[in-house]
């Protein structure tokens, strides 16, 4: 009896301290999971580049780090936006703010249609940004230019692809194959190009603009997006839920996103402004880079600090 007593005072020994020893893993384990979520939401997160918009600067195949503590992270229903529900996007602390010349990740604000702005989760573009809430931007003959200056935050080798880009439509061929001439918001009255585009002034939260028609075809989807609401044209204005309006107050920093590739960049030259709260985050650094067709890994490009 003494043997079997021990033998059951030892069996109920080691099943508390497996027991005790898996409540540690879990716990360990749940801290190791809180840790890493908290960081993709407000730290960092890892973004694949899959095409050419961005060379030279990042190609496709580099993985790139975006600094969340930048803007600040964003906090929102991610049910609501897996529906394709409305929602708000709330945003914490953030220690700086957006400049010209910053590389952003964002959701790309026209998953389904270029007619309205939407949401996709799992839709995220990589651009530079050229232009800030306030400013007014053109380009003149491939230049980009701001407040009718130059714009000079571009690196050599991406200034080297605007002079080419300027050759090509006006010395050289009128078109060439894969370049797309009309831009936003494609409409003959404004007539934009890609290299003869604006002025084009970019709203900041708590501008009142008139809406004349050329800011109605400029401005009617950020307007809709905001009021939820339908902008129409009548012959004697705009008329926003049947209701004249005669000048807009605008609840939104917007920007505006130009790819690095000017020949082969789907950006803002073609699908208009960006809201602020759509930004993730700031690319700061590519922590993993592989050629995507043999699968090695790019040395000389890890841990490059973005530019």
């Amino acid at each position: 009896m003494k043997t079997m007593n021990k033998s059951g005072t030892d069996m109920r020994k080691w099943i508390q301290h497996t027991l005790r020893l898996l409540d540690r893993t879990v716990s360990v384990g749940l801290w190791l999971v809180g840790g890493w979520v908290f960081t993709i939401v407000f730290l960092f997160a890892s973004y694949n580049i899959p095409s050419s918009s961005m060379k030279p600067t990042l190609f496709p195949g580099d993985y790139i780090l975006a600094d969340k503590t930048y803007l600040g992270a964003r906090i929102f229903n991610l049910q609501a936006s897996i529906e394709h529900k409305p929602f708000k996007i709330y945003r914490v602390w953030g220690r700086n703010q957006l400049k010209a010349g910053d590389i952003t990740i964002f959701n790309y604000p026209y998953p389904q249609t270029r007619d309205s702005i939407g949401f996709d989760i799992l839709s995220y573009y990589v651009k530079r940004c050229v232009g800030l809430p306030g400013d007014s931007l053109s380009i003149d003959e491939g230049y980009y230019q701001i407040n009718g200056h130059p714009l000079t935050v571009f690196p050599s080798a991406v200034c080297h692809l605007h002079d080419s880009l300027h050759q090509v439509f006006t010395t050289g061929e009128k078109r060439i194959k894969g370049v797309s001439i009309n831009a936003y918001p494609k409409q003959k009255e404004i007539g934009w190009t890609t290299i003869n585009f604006g002025p084009f002034y970019i709203p900041r939260k708590g501008d009142y603009i008139t809406i004349s028609r050329q800011h109605f075809l400029l401005y009617r989807t950020l307007i809709e997006w905001e009021t939820g609401q339908k902008l129409i044209w009548h012959e004697d204005g705009a008329y926003l839920n049947e209701k004249k309006l005669v000048a807009y107050h605008f609840q939104e920093n917007y920007y505006f996103m130009a790819g690095d590739n000017v020949f082969d960049s789907v950006d803002s030259r073609y699908w208009g402004l960006l809201p602020e709260s759509y930004i993730a985050g700031k690319a700061v650094r590519i922590w993993q880079s592989k050629n995507r067709f043999t699968g090695d890994m790019n040395w000389d490009r890890v841990w490059k600090r973005i530019e």
